[in-house]
């Protein structure tokens, strides 16, 4: 098993390397084969650095070899042309030439049908550029004359299994570059850095490349557009956690070619900006325990830690909590204590510099010392919360009234209903256990909300519940 993944990384790493090192040609024709059901374009054309051998910086690479009869394949031979220095086949087979080329040059195509039972070969000449199409019989079977765009099918491929391309070329410089390929950031890219280094294949006899990057497909949000780029390669600016669209054309002395496909990557998110801190606000005192915090959120933050202390250094750390909600309820905070906290902001790209620290003075006053108000309906912040068990619910009915007692989750569910019957005006304390008989086992950790009802009165409060 090692041996063989050890060959796919290698294999990957030729090809990334192969395609970075790749130069389009100056004239490079597509040719589509298929047998009805699979089909490969394979690419023919010149270019002045071209052989008749394998030429591996136009992408020219030796094929396996000719796969058994019933699978489809096609490609560039060389055996009947007198050039075995192409092996066992190529899928790009480029001769030497330019834009100025006057003559011919010739290719083997051999092909084998999969599913199918005829072979068809199309293809779309550019002006100045013709072809014959023959068998190796003479012509006696298929001899069709190649002139801009159209086909040939091939009805007995068992038979014929291989056709002679001979290309005239009478080329005057009018002919414009292919289009490049795009190489980096790879398509669909994601975390690509702010200033990310784009690269295309050189095009052969390129003056010029014209470089558009936009925020949608469509290209009618260009945030960059370079037509006198004479590198392929460009490091631009870009803003963070944005996704963007960019294509290339080239231009030579005919002018502009086609533009590349068009491939998108989403830039990194940066690490967020300080949260800005809601409440206890600073410097308050008499703030009742358990405490509420509370900060405003931060658009990049995945999630936040809070820091609380009894020193403004935050040498005495009293607890940090990584959350991912702008708002927490500690129940293990002290009546009487001085605190200072601050939060810090955090995505995968990093941490925000802390929020400005803030104090507050909890009340000497605990959940057991509640003041009610005798002329008042009240509803209080159960204690402690978040809890694991068991929490104290505490209220105050200003008039006689019937009392009800609910439970939901966060869809709204009702989990718990109960008939607390009539009771008379005053305080009361409700003990709530999760792990009792009134629940259900599988109840998880999470938000829910309690309501009271006392007549036409009802208040609802949110308590966290921690197994």
């Amino acid at each position: 098993m090692f041996h063989r993944i050890l060959i796919l990384i290698t294999f990957e790493f030729l090809t990334i390397n192969s395609l970075l090192s790749q130069t389009i040609p100056q004239v490079n024709i597509p040719l589509v084969v298929t047998d009805g059901i699979r089909s490969r374009t394979l690419y023919f054309g010149l270019d002045p650095t071209a052989t008749n051998g394998i030429d591996t910086h136009l992408d020219e690479m030796e094929q396996p070899p000719i796969p058994p009869s019933g699978i489809f394949d096609a490609r560039f031979v060389g055996y009947d042309i007198n050039i075995p220095e192409l092996g066992e086949g190529l899928l790009r087979d480029y001769r030497n030439g330019n834009l100025y080329t006057q003559g011919q040059r010739m290719h083997e195509l051999r092909y084998q049908v999969g599913s199918g039972t005829t072979i068809t070969i199309s293809w779309d000449l550019p002006s100045g550029v013709t072809g014959l199409l023959q068998d190796f019989y003479g012509g006696i079977v298929i001899n069709k004359t190649m002139v801009g765009k159209d086909s040939q099918v091939v009805t007995n491929p068992g038979i014929i299994n291989k056709l002679k391309i001979t290309i005239t070329y009478n080329l005057n410089g009018n002919l414009p570059p292919s289009a490049p390929i795009l190489l980096q950031p790879v398509n669909g890219a994601t975390n690509v850095s702010t200033f990310p280094l784009l690269k295309w294949t050189i095009v052969s006899g390129a003056n010029f490349y014209h470089l558009q990057i936009s925020k949608d497909s469509n290209f009618t949000q260009i945030v960059f557009n370079d037509s006198t780029l004479q590198s392929n390669t460009i490091e631009v600016q870009l803003q963070s956690n944005l996704k963007y669209f960019w294509r290339v054309r080239a231009k030579n002395v005919a002018g502009w070619g086609p533009s590349s496909s068009i491939w998108n990557f989403r830039t990194i998110v940066e690490a967020p900006p300080p949260p800005t801190l809601h409440s206890p606000p600073k410097g308050a005192i008499g703030i009742s325990v358990p405490v509420e915090f509370k900060w405003f959120s931060v658009l990049s933050a995945e999630n936040y830690t809070l820091f609380v202390d009894t020193t403004s250094n935050f040498s005495n750390p009293v607890f940090s909590m990584t959350l991912f909600d702008t708002t927490f309820i500690a129940s293990s905070l002290l009546p009487g204590i001085t605190y200072y906290w601050k939060v810090v902001a955090n995505n995968f790209a990093g941490s925000s510099s802390s929020s400005e620290v803030w104090n507050f003075t909890t009340t000497t006053v605990s959940v057991n010392d509640i003041e009610f108000s005798p002329h008042k309906f009240t509803v209080y912040q159960n204690y402690p919360n978040p809890f694991n068990s068991k929490t104290i619910i505490a209220y105050h009915l200003a008039n006689d009234s019937f009392t009800k007692f609910f439970i939901y989750d966060l869809q709204g569910r009702e989990i718990v209903s109960n008939d607390l019957g009539y009771q008379n005006a005053g305080q009361y304390k409700l003990e709530i256990d999760f792990l009792s008989n009134k629940f259900s086992e599988d109840i998880s950790s999470g938000i829910y909300f309690y309501k009271i009802e006392a007549g036409k009165y009802s208040d609802i409060k949110k308590m966290i519940y921690m197994k």
